[in-house]
C-alpha cells in the first residue's frame, strides 16, 4: 500500500479503493458543502461516498451540511465516538493544521498533522477498528520485530484520544495497530504489546494468522491466543 508510505492528494481515494472497492455509479453521491470547507474535506467525503461500504465505525466525521465554523474560524470536522474529543482546523491557517480538544476543555491544542494527513490517518485507523477480517494477539516486546516482519511503520502519531504509544503499520496487503495492552491485561512480568492485524478479506488475513498458529481463523473468528489470563473481548 504505497499510498500510505508516500502520502499525496489521492492517498485516501487509493486506500479506500484498495480496501473496500468502489461503487459502479456515482449518481447517488451528493455533497452539500459550503464554499469555505477545505478541498481536502470535500474530497474525503466524496471518496468515502464512492467506497463500496462504510468507512467509519468508531469515530465519525461531521457531515458536510453541518460543517460550520465558530466565531474564531475553527471548523470542527471529526468527533470521537463518545464525544470525548473533537478535531478542527482553523480556516485562517493556510497550512490547515489540525487541532484537538477534549470535552469540557476550553481551548484547542495543535496536533502534529495537517488536514490531508489526519484524514488519511483516521481512515486507516477506522479500517483496522471496524474490519471483519482481523485478529488481536499479545506479543512480548522481545518478539515484536518477528511479529511485524514485512510491515513498515506509518508516520502517524497517536491521536489525542489514544495512548501516546499507539502506532499503525502496513504491509502490501494488511494493517496493524500496535498499542499497550488494556489495564488488567498486561500479564505477569515483561512488556507486552497488543497487535491488531486487519486485511480486506479472510483470504488475505490468513497469510498472517499462520504466523501465530491460527490456521483455523476463518472457522473460529474472532481469533484468540491462549494466555495465562483472560484476553479482552476483541
Amino acid at each position: 500500500m504505497d499510498e500510505l508510505l508516500s502520502i499525496n492528494s489521492n492517498s485516501v481515494e487509493r486506500f479506500l479503493h484498495h480496501w473496500y472497492g468502489t461503487v459502479e455509479s456515482v449518481s447517488r453521491v451528493h455533497l452539500d458543502a459550503r464554499p469555505y470547507v477545505p478541498a481536502e474535506l470535500v474530497e474525503w467525503h466524496m471518496a468515502a461516498a464512492l467506497a463500496a461500504g462504510p468507512v467509519t465505525f468508531q469515530d465519525r466525521p461531521v457531515t458536510p451540511r453541518d460543517l460550520v465554523p465558530d466565531s474564531s474560524g475553527m471548523l470542527e470536522f471529526w468527533v470521537e465516538n463518545q464525544n470525548g474529543y473533537s478535531w478542527a482546523v482553523d480556516l485562517n491557517d493556510g497550512r490547515l493544521q489540525v487541532f484537538s480538544r477534549e470535552a469540557g476543555e476550553g481551548g484547542w491544542t495543535g496536533t502534529s498533522e495537517v488536514l490531508r494527513d489526519f484524514l488519511l490517518h483516521c481512515t486507516v485507523r477506522e479500517a483496522v477498528l471496524g474490519g471483519t477480517s482481523k485478529f488481536t494477539i499479545f506479543v512480548d516486546a522481545s518478539d515484536i520485530n518477528e511479529a511485524l516482519e514485512s510491515f513498515e511503520p506509518l508516520k502517524f502519531a497517536a491521536l489525542s484520544s489514544e495512548e501516546p504509544q499507539v502506532k499503525l503499520w502496513c504491509s502490501e496487503d494488511a494493517l496493524v495497530r500496535m498499542a499497550p495492552p488494556p489495564t488488567g491485561y498486561a500479564g505477569p512480568g515483561g512488556q507486552l504489546w497488543m497487535l491488531t492485524f486487519a486485511a480486506p478479506s479472510d483470504s488475505r488475513i490468513e497469510r498472517y494468522t499462520s504466523r501465530f498458529g491460527l490456521e483455523d481463523f476463518t472457522e473460529t473468528k474472532p481469533a484468540r491466543v491462549d494466555l495465562p489470563y483472560e484476553p479482552p473481548p476483541f
